[in-house]
């Protein structure tokens, strides 16, 4: 099992965090600063589980249609300067690669960001903590009866899907540049395990920790990473760090801490976007 050992930049206070709004109102100053009529500008798919984390974006957004598929929203318009197609896909493996599989069908999209939160098993990344993806694997897929390993999937030449080193960079780049706005948050770049299950510590995240090295633990992101690999889109997950998985009494609780690991992650991808070329 390969380990991937997470890399970190930046300091590790957290403040209290605004409201999301405040981000909101800065990114449209943004946008309206840096707006392009280069119609050649590349077109990202943002792919949300969650409405919290959707609305910012949209808010954000100068939006020019929507388009219904599979009963999913996507809402094409701009952001930062950069043409973006937003979707909420909901939650779990299932309707992220249906979402993500729908997304690179429909439209011609060069690249495919992935953004939300999610808990983390890693005992050096806390609460609010940004965590970028090196890959992603499916920790609740288990053939191992019949000699794979944990994770491992059939019939496919990898199993641990690699996220895009020049969205990687872009997003180390992109934090650098608004680590001012983070409250104090770190930056790492690691291994996103993904499976239908909420980890809320116990042996569960212990096994998974072991097995996988995990930076972050969700429901989507390798499902997604899946999809963007078949269809050759490059892709990377952004993840702002909600709660602790392996901890029994996180500093605060997940609803609790929501909206600024939300805040966290929007700012970080509409800063990305902002400096995207």
């Amino acid at each position: 099992m390969k380990k991937n050992p997470a890399k970190v930049i930046g300091g590790i206070a957290l403040g209290a965090g605004a409201a999301i709004g405040a981000g909101v109102g800065f990114i449209k100053g943004m946008h309206k600063a840096i707006q392009s009529d280069d119609k050649t500008m590349p077109l990202f798919g943002l792919i949300c589980p969650m409405e919290e984390e959707t609305a910012p974006f949209r808010e954000a957004m100068d939006i020019r249609q929507t388009t219904v598929i599979s009963g999913l929203t996507f809402t094409e318009g701009t952001l930062c300067g950069q043409s973006v197609v937003l979707v909420q896909c909901g939650v779990g493996k299932v309707n992220a690669a249906v979402c993500a599989q729908a997304l690179c069908s429909h439209f011609p999209i060069d690249a495919l960001i992935n953004v939300g939160v999610a808990g983390t098993t890693a005992d050096d990344i806390h609460q609010g903590d940004i965590v970028v993806s090196s890959d992603a694997v499916q920790h609740d897929f288990d053939v191992t009866v019949r000699g794979f390993a944990p994770g491992e999937i059939p019939d496919l030449p990898v199993w641990d899907f690699q996220a895009a080193t020049s969205l990687i960079d872009l997003a180390a780049r992109a934090y650098e540049a608004c680590q001012d706005e983070m409250d104090g948050a770190k930056f790492s770049v690691g291994r996103i395990a993904s499976g239908d299950q909420f980890i809320a510590g116990g042996p569960r995240a212990n096994a998974i920790q072991n097995t996988f090295k995990p930076a972050a633990v969700e429901m989507e992101g390798a499902a997604i990473a899946h999809a963007a690999a078949l269809n050759d889109v490059p892709f990377v997950i952004i993840r702002a760090i909600s709660d602790n998985a392996d901890k029994d009494a996180p500093t605060l609780t997940y609803d609790e801490f929501l909206p600024l690991a939300i805040r966290h992650s929007f700012t970080l991808v509409c800063r990305m976007l902002a400096m995207a070329e």
